[in-house]
């Protein structure tokens, strides 16, 4: 009688390689979930900007910015905060005129920024990199970790928003 079946060092073998093919997937896994989550972010900033450009087009020039994000025609799905200056979703919070250095085109409005929430092991912000004086409308967005993690910086070049030295706080009349 024959019996077949698996030996105890064939079954260690499989389950090595599939313990070393777990740990070359798993973090690119994460780093793709990521990315879908900084995707989602971009969208809402580039609506949010939209809004607010549409706000201030309605307006006279001492009203022009919003201050609060219920006065947009627009909604995230999220909290509001109480003086309505900023929007936590999930994965992000987003704040009216906290891009400083770059404001919404064809306003003087500084552009809404988008922040990754803590609790994660990325920490990055997205916003629209208008500086004062660049005319037009565009969908061009930046991206840069606070801090120069390795690991967020990778989100932001992964996704071709990432250039050295830009800032959301700089403007050329006033760099950081």
């Amino acid at each position: 009688m024959n019996k077949q079946g698996f030996t105890l060092m064939e079954l260690l073998i499989t389950v090595l390689i599939l313990g070393i093919l777990t740990s070359v997937a798993v973090p690119q896994y994460t780093r793709s979930l990521e990315r879908s989550r900084a995707t989602e972010a971009m969208t809402g900033l580039k609506a949010l900007n939209d809004a607010v450009y549409a706000y201030a087009a309605e307006r006279d020039s001492s009203e022009m910015c919003p201050k609060s994000f219920r006065k947009l025609l627009i909604s995230l799905p999220g909290e509001i905060s109480e003086d309505g200056s900023t929007i936590t979703t999930k994965d992000f919070v987003y704040t009216l005129g906290g891009a400083t250095g770059a404001l919404v085109p064809g306003t003087d409005c500084p552009g809404v920024l988008a922040t990754r929430r803590g609790g994660s092991k990325y920490d990055y912000i997205i916003w629209n990199p208008y500086v004062v004086g660049t005319a037009g409308k565009g969908t061009s967005l930046a991206c840069t970790s606070p801090g120069g993690v390795a690991t967020s910086l990778a989100i932001c070049e992964s996704l071709n928003l990432y250039t050295v030295n830009t800032s959301p706080y700089a403007s050329p009349e006033n760099p950081e």
